[in-house]
């Protein structure tokens, strides 16, 4: 990397750092480069954009947040469109869209989302709800979710999304296989 500061090159440095977000401290790694002749210090885009993402995965897992692609797998699952599950939960229009794409939601809207992974959880949520939907919506929601139900979605320990029962949340929920009850559920600590 060329620096911005004087014609030389630029050497790319880590270096341990402490950041507030939303009133707590978290540690990360933070990288950026330091010009080879001032030894004035400058980052990219894409570096600052890793840098938050670090910051952003403590806080999802301190607090069982799911990350954007376990969101948009939740919502794949039961085959309904951004629009849809974001009137469902209650949200803006957009908002849903934006966790999706990164933003990160509060503990209790990341708590939700992880929940809702579970399909009778997901079904309790629209049954509380049944008055917002005409009948004809009611069914045709119940149904996607009987139909997301056959599909399940595991984050194995490596962070990898895999078809099978969900544990990516670790330590927060592990969701059943299809021929246990709700009531044998079994929350982590």
């Amino acid at each position: 990397m060329r620096s911005p500061f004087a014609d030389c090159e630029a050497t790319l440095m880590h270096e341990e750092k402490k950041v507030e977000f939303r009133k707590e401290t978290f540690s990360y790694i933070e990288s950026f480069y330091r010009c080879n002749i001032t030894g004035l210090d400058f980052t990219t885009t894409e570096l600052d954009d890793a840098n938050i993402a670090q910051v952003y995965e403590r806080y999802r897992e301190k607090y069982g947040i799911p990350s954007p692609a376990e969101i948009t797998a939740i919502r794949e699952k039961y085959g309904l469109s951004a629009t849809k599950m974001s009137e469902i939960l209650g949200l803006g229009v957009n908002q849903y869209r934006l966790y999706e794409k990164g933003e990160m939601p509060s503990q209790s809207t990341g708590k939700m989302l992880a929940l809702i992974a579970d399909p009778k959880v997901f079904k309790s949520i629209i049954k509380h709800s049944r008055n917002q939907y005409t009948e004809k919506e009611y069914r045709a929601l119940m149904i996607k979710i009987d139909r997301g139900n056959s599909k399940s979605i595991e984050k194995d320990w490596n962070g990898d999304l895999q078809t099978g029962l969900l544990s990516g949340f670790a330590n927060y929920l592990v969701a059943p296989q299809n021929n246990i009850t709700f009531d044998n559920y079994a929350y982590g600590s």
